[in-house]
């Protein structure tokens, strides 16, 4: 980071200003606040503090979105990526904490004119990573510009991404429907850099909008201009460049998102031949199968002294013989914890519970589980669910149970309607820790961590659901509607029991919150489903907890929809008017005919019964005289 000369709006702050760090020098500033160079006393290294203006920690929005950018950085650890180490607020703002990066950006490095291009090269294909391995991770970043990148001249002038706030959380990154962003949010974006659909609407950028913006980037990077309009090859600014080039970036800058590269894989599959050997990025440094045989043997032998002195050789020579096969493997992705516990595959066994249905009023129906004695019936799949005590509850995982996730649904008819309210308060604990346990996580690896969700679920898979990954982790609305999917990473959850909340508008917008009363917040944007809500779902869908690994439980389960309201009642034929007749009393049921389609012809109407005209009587012939 270069330093920045403090102004007016970006004055100097107190030392102190944060909580266990000391505020040395101000190096940088923009629309949302400040970065400050800072000491981390309790390690006393030196970190960047990013402080949110204190007007705009006022405004929910800009505070949703500073907290978005924690949660992005909170799921990414790449070498290319700038790492998050703490977030919090103080009296009147909020920070994060991230590490420092003693370098300039890329746009100080694009005004150098001594900069070779096989060096150029290399930060571009650093960059890349660095989004390749975001995608993968589900996140987006929708605001690539040189200023947005870092050079670490500490390891030797690697680039690094940062500046995540603008990121969307993505189940499938190719899916047509987004959660809408504000205003606000798009306004923050820069037009230069912008995909032509994200400049139209920003909810409908996908990971090819980052292509587009690497396009810019890598063009910018090799001439100092902006492709804007008609505009040159790179080649033909920059004497000496491959090019090869030319082709790449004029593929990333296409207007049409399908005829740019479908990944950055791709992107790096061309990108890659032209940088020299030498200069190519390092990646991960992997362990050799010794390094890993004797940290695997370390973890053993702090094992089994919890257990017997007798298990400690015969572990040890285990976990050897483990850690070499198992240097080779390499990990499948899981899928996302809301479409485990949704999948379809798992077999459904009914179970009856304890539990309340009632009509609240006659325009309100509402379903409890854990208490009542109408026991209502449950579909259980997967894992086993008990009731104690008016909570149900997954027990833990037994050492040789098949599945690892839970899924629960309450089979309850007529929960058709408009506003729908969706509560409950859920823990995810880990399992407790036995030798059996230990050194199958010496076998498997480290198991992940227990989850715990709350949502509804209609057909085909279809369901929305918030998703509890313990104390201190990121909450997560997840949704799966037919062709809209994705995920949304919200606040950190609190410790302890979690009350969480889906709750439906009468105009379709579904908001996730945690918490209660005047601790209450909204944990993700709104989803605009819209006043047909629940034809997203396939059918009425039915309140669904899950649990995945460890003990979970849920209680207080409460799901409440308000009847719509009654259609109303038309006669069997329309009433037709007949011109000429006088005019008579409609009934308060009846349509005009214009509004209702009859299924069969109807009869003509019987013709008018009018009384006889009778003639007058003729009048006597006058007399002659």
């Amino acid at each position: 980071m270069s330093s920045f000369e403090p102004t007016a709006i970006s004055r100097s702050r107190p030392p102190d200003l944060v909580s266990g760090y000391r505020l040395e020098k101000l190096v940088g500033a923009g629309g949302m606040g400040e970065v400050h160079k800072a000491t981390q006393l309790s390690l006393g290294r030196t970190v960047a503090v990013k402080l949110l203006n204190p007007d705009l920690a006022k405004d929910p929005s800009f505070i949703a979105r500073f907290q978005k950018e924690a949660a992005a950085l909170a799921t990414l650890s790449h070498p290319h990526v700038v790492a998050i180490v703490d977030k919090g607020k103080t009296d009147n703002t909020y920070y994060l904490v991230m590490e420092f990066v003693d370098g300039p950006s890329l746009r100080e490095l694009m005004r150098s004119p001594s900069m070779e291009t096989p060096v150029l090269l290399r930060r571009m294909l650093e960059i890349c990573r660095a989004i390749e391995y975001a995608h993968g991770r589900g996140v987006i970043h929708r605001d690539l510009k040189p200023e947005n990148i870092l050079l670490d001249q500490q390891a030797g002038g690697i680039a690094k991404v940062s500046d995540f706030g603008l990121a969307s959380f993505l189940d499938d990154a190719s899916a047509a429907s987004r959660f809408a962003l504000t205003s606000t949010h798009v306004s923050m974006g820069t037009i230069s850099y912008m995909a032509p659909e994200q400049r139209v609407d920003a909810k409908s950028a996908d990971a090819r909008a980052d292509i587009f913006s690497l396009g810019v980037i890598l063009y910018e990077t090799f001439t100092g201009e902006v492709p804007l309009g008609t505009f040159d090859p790179p080649s033909r600014k920059r004497p000496g460049l491959d090019a090869r080039v030319d082709a790449i970036v004029m593929r990333c800058l296409k207007p049409d998102p399908d005829e740019r590269y479908p990944s950055v894989t791709a992107l790096i599959a061309d990108l890659e031949p032209l940088v020299p050997g030498s200069l190519l990025s390092m990646p991960p440094l992997r362990l050799t199968r010794w390094q890993r045989a004797k940290a695997a043997m370390r973890r053993a032998a702090r094992v089994t002294a919890q257990t017997a002195a007798g298990v400690t050789v015969l572990a040890a020579v285990g976990v050897l013989g483990v850690a070499y096969n198992r240097s080779g493997q390499v990990r499948v992705q899981p899928p996302l914890p809301g479409k485990a516990i949704m999948d379809q595959a798992l077999r459904d066994t009914p179970r009856n519970g304890p539990g309340r249905v009632e009509d609240v009023t006659p325009d309100k129906r509402r379903v409890t589980m854990g208490d009542g004695p109408d026991l209502p019936q449950m579909l259980v799949a997967g894992r086993t669910l008990n009731f104690e005590n008016k909570t149900l509850v997954f027990p833990p995982v037994d050492d040789d149970e098949a599945s690892r996730v839970g899924r629960a649904r309450v089979d309850v008819l007529g929960m058709v309607g408009g506003v729908a309210r969706l509560t409950a308060r859920v823990r995810a604990e880990a399992p407790p820790a036995t030798w059996k346990r230990r050194l199958k996580e010496l076998w498997d690896g480290p198991p992940p961590e227990p989850v715990a969700s709350l949502g509804l679920m209609g057909r085909d898979g279809r369901y929305v659901t918030l998703v509890h990954h313990g104390a201190g982790a990121p909450l997560t609305l997840e949704w799966s509607l037919g062709e809209r999917g994705g995920a949304m990473l919200g606040l950190a959850s609190p410790e302890g029991e979690v009350r969480l909340e889906l709750f439906v508008t009468e105009d379709g917008v579904m908001q996730a919150f945690v918490g209660q009363g005047k601790d209450q917040r909204p944990i993700a944007e709104p989803l605009n489903l819209g006043p047909d809500w629940q034809a997203h779902f396939g059918e009425a869908p039915v309140p669904t907890i899950g649990c995945i690994e460890g003990t979970c439980t849920v209680e207080g389960l409460t799901y409440t929809v308000d009847k719509p309201a009654p259609m109303t009642e038309t006669p069997a034929t329309p009433v037709v008017v007949v011109p000429q007749q006088p005019p008579r009393t409609v009934a308060a049921n009846t349509v005009p005919a214009k509004a209702v389609v009859a299924k069969k012809p109807a009869p003509p109407p019987p013709p008018v019964k009018r009384p006889p005209v009778k003639a007058a009587p003729a009048k006597p012939a006058p007399k002659r005289r």
